[in-house]
């Protein structure tokens, strides 16, 4: 388990006020897309019900060997797989055996004790998969409840669920591309075939149709990487629904010149538990696979994943920009589809 997690998400110390505050609030509940993709279970996808406590954050709720479970999905998480706290294991009757290699959050920080075991069971919506991967190690922000136990999501939100640590886990990057995954952040579905069963389901013909353009992705051990243009320089994006706003690498925006400020009261915390307060950058060009789309406000600090790529690799691509662009996911076909403009 060799890989980058970049999975960040705001810490607010106080309210935000203005402009500030409605860009970082932005998310897939304001951009429902008019097109629902429901019709592909015909090819033997099956489909989860995501749901969306708070903006910018999605779950999909489901058990694990008859546990209920919560898992935060996330496709910049590059584990194979499901992601859990370590105190999970014991309450899954899953024995957990030790592995070499490391993950990192944003900031370059270790996640200690990782370990890995099988799920004799997994169901998501109308989906079962038998034999799906676990790994586990040390989040600090996945508190385990005070009985020690898993949370028990009973499809209710109330303050306290409306925290990213009322999750089990981590729905992440290898169990999405072993079912297909396509996920259709403004309708909150997510679809999944299950292995050797159906067929892959071909989209683009019905979405461009619409008026949606397309980019295809390269899955890699980085994570799901996308052409992008900042000002007319290009490079790669990791395709992020676990952050949850845009961000460049500070060594890209002054290559950019990007013009950055700082933003009062907002910090952000990687998978390691890393806080940061972050330069903020409003792009003045901003391109996806060549095409023209509206301008995200990104969030500007080091990454972690940038001189290891050789500064290819300048930023995340997250939840702010692929919920307001109806983007869809398909790991079928390996593209992104988003409306350039709405």
């Amino acid at each position: 388990m060799n890989s980058v997690s970049p999975w960040k998400h705001p810490g607010f110390v106080q309210p935000l006020c203005g402009l500030l505050a409605a860009g970082l609030c932005l998310s897939a509940a304001d951009a429902r897309s008019p097109l629902h993709l429901d019709a592909i279970q015909r090819d033997g996808y099956g489909v989860v019900e995501l749901k969306q406590p708070i903006p910018n954050e999605f779950f999909a709720e489901g058990t694990i060997n008859g546990h209920a479970v919560r898992l935060v999905l996330d496709t910049g998480f590059c584990s194979d797989h499901i992601t859990m706290a370590n105190t999970s294991a014991r309450l899954l009757r899953t024995p957990p055996q030790p592995i070499k290699g490391s993950a990192h959050g944003i900031t370059g920080k270790a996640i200690d004790h990782l370990s890995k075991g099988t799920a004799d069971s997994l169901v998501l919506g109308n989906v079962q998969v038998s034999g799906t991967t676990l790994y586990f190690g040390s989040f600090q922000f996945l508190n385990a409840p005070k009985d020690g136990g898993l949370y028990y999501s009973d499809g209710t939100v109330g303050i306290e669920r409306a925290e990213r640590r009322d999750a089990d886990g981590f729905l992440g990057l290898g169990f999405l591309q072993t079912c297909a995954a396509i996920i259709d952040l403004s309708n909150r579905r997510l679809y999944l075939k299950p292995p050797r069963t159906g067929r892959t389901a071909q989209l683009g013909p019905a979405l461009k149709s619409v008026g949606f353009s397309e980019a295809p992705f390269e899955l890699t051990g980085t994570g799901l990487l996308i052409d992008v243009e900042v000002n007319g320089i290009k490079g790669k994006m990791i395709i992020d629904t676990g952050a949850y706003v845009s961000g460049v690498d500070s060594r890209f925006a002054a290559q950019a010149k990007l013009n950055r400020y700082r933003a009062t009261n907002v910090r952000m915390v990687d998978a390691a538990g890393v806080q940061t307060e972050p330069d903020w950058a409003d792009p003045s060009n901003f391109k996806i696979g060549g095409v023209e789309t509206f301008h995200p406000k990104l969030e500007v600090e080091p990454m972690s994943f940038y001189l290891p790529t050789g500064g290819k690799v300048i930023g995340l691509l997250g939840m702010d920009f692929i919920g307001q662009s109806w983007g869809i996911i398909d790991f079928g076909q390996k593209k992104l589809y988003f409306s350039p403009t709405r």
